[in-house]
């Protein structure tokens, strides 16, 4: 039988000694790597590089952290393995502890996108089928927090757990932020493309957020495309707005306003208009309402309704801005006087579309009653002067 020192012995040779610590990290995407070996030996070298980070770790919980540089392991500089281990007189002694190296290289170009996203148009208020791609870059900022969250018994990362974890928050961010975007700048869909660079860091900052909790920095996140479903209906509707909106901005008419002339306009003539015929009223309402509405958009006081047939009245698009109405004979005057021609464009109250003041029957009339300018002089009949 062996005696006892002699087992002692055997079990100490037996026994590895970890004298130095290290990663060689190589370009693979690796983010942590946990060293195979627990039975560090007070004395041993830990070399840390300058894109890594260096985490003891003592029965789950955090001993102490070593920047890049050489270290030569003691109680000294991790002062927690005085409470943890019984350093013996004399010789060297081992404590088990777990040794995670975190890198602390930026990874750039990770590729991010989503389809079938529905945003709501600020001012239509209209839902709109989108989809969006890009990339971004990452930095893991606190080793430490990023370990306890989201490591655990894992031995090996690389960026797809990066990706992975962290695909909805991009896709909820992208959501958020650009609806956020596009109604705090009144922005349509149609300047969504000059507004990349913007748009983009507004999503970085909502999507930082997610980020700090698990010690991650985001880096450089952009915007390469956005794009539409053109055969979605939401998006059919807007660009109908914008394109109506951006023709009666033309013509000097605010949107709003074309929407109470076309309110005004069904009234007058919906003959069966509920409880107007229920009152006996029919037509004569809905033209008194037109008047009302016509009236409100000039800034004049509502006139009571008359008994005796009125003239026509006519908005006139002026210097891009919209004027009236005028009553007919008002516009005769404008016509003699050379403020109204052929092509102006005028808008009867009650009418439905702005047209050249030519196409309105009254004041076509008024055009033909115009008297003709004067003929050119006849030409000189007096002889030259024979010198």
């Amino acid at each position: 039988m062996l005696s006892l020192a002699t087992c002692r012995r055997r079990g100490q040779e037996l026994m590895p000694i970890i004298k130095s610590i290290y990663w060689n990290q190589n370009p693979d995407g690796a983010l942590v790597y946990l060293f195979p070996f627990q039975d560090v030996t007070l004395g041993s070298v830990l070399t840390v590089n300058d894109s890594q980070e260096a985490y003891f770790y003592k029965n789950g919980s955090l001993c102490d952290k070593f920047g890049p540089g050489r270290h030569v392991l003691s109680s000294s500089n991790i002062p927690i393995l005085n409470r943890i281990i019984n350093i013996p007189s004399g010789g060297e002694s081992t404590f088990k502890a777990s040794v995670w190296f975190v890198s602390k290289l930026e990874k750039r170009n990770m590729l991010w996108g989503t389809g079938g996203l529905r945003v709501i148009d600020p001012y239509f208020q209209v839902p709109i089928k989108l989809s969006s791609r890009g990339h971004y870059g990452v930095r893991i900022k606190d080793g430490g927090l990023f370990l306890l969250k989201f490591v655990g018994t894992q031995t090996f990362l690389t960026m797809d757990f990066i990706y992975e974890q962290f695909r909805v928050d991009v896709v909820e961010a992208v959501k958020v932020a650009l609806a956020r975007y596009m109604k705090e700048n009144d922005i349509n869909i149609n300047e969504l493309g000059s507004e990349y660079r913007n748009l983009s860091k507004a999503i970085a900052t909502t999507l930082q957020d997610s980020f700090d909790e698990y010690g991650v920095e985001l880096l450089n996140f952009n915007i390469e495309d956005i794009s539409f479903d053109e055969n979605d209906k939401g998006y059919q509707t807007v660009m109908e707005g914008i394109a109506e909106q951006a023709k009666l901005k033309k013509l000097g008419v605010d949107y709003i306003q074309q929407k109470q002339l076309d309110i005004a306009q069904t009234l007058a003539g919906n003959q069966g208009a509920g409880t107007f015929v229920g009152a006996g009223l029919g037509m004569g309402m809905g033209q008194q309402m037109g008047q009302m509405f016509g009236q409100m958009m000039s800034g004049s006081p509502v006139a009571p309704q008359q008994s005796v047939p009125q003239m026509p009245s006519f908005y006139v698009a002026k210097d891009g801005q919209t004027t009236g109405p005028f009553r007919l004979d008002v516009i005769g005057n404008m016509v003699m006087n050379g403020e109204i021609g052929k092509n102006t464009y005028v808008f009867r109250v009650g009418g439905t579309a702005w047209v050249n003041a030519s196409q309105e029957v009254e004041i076509a009339q008024i055009f033909q009653n115009m008297a003709p300018p004067p003929p050119p002089p006849p030409p000189s009949t007096v002889p030259p002067v024979e010198l």
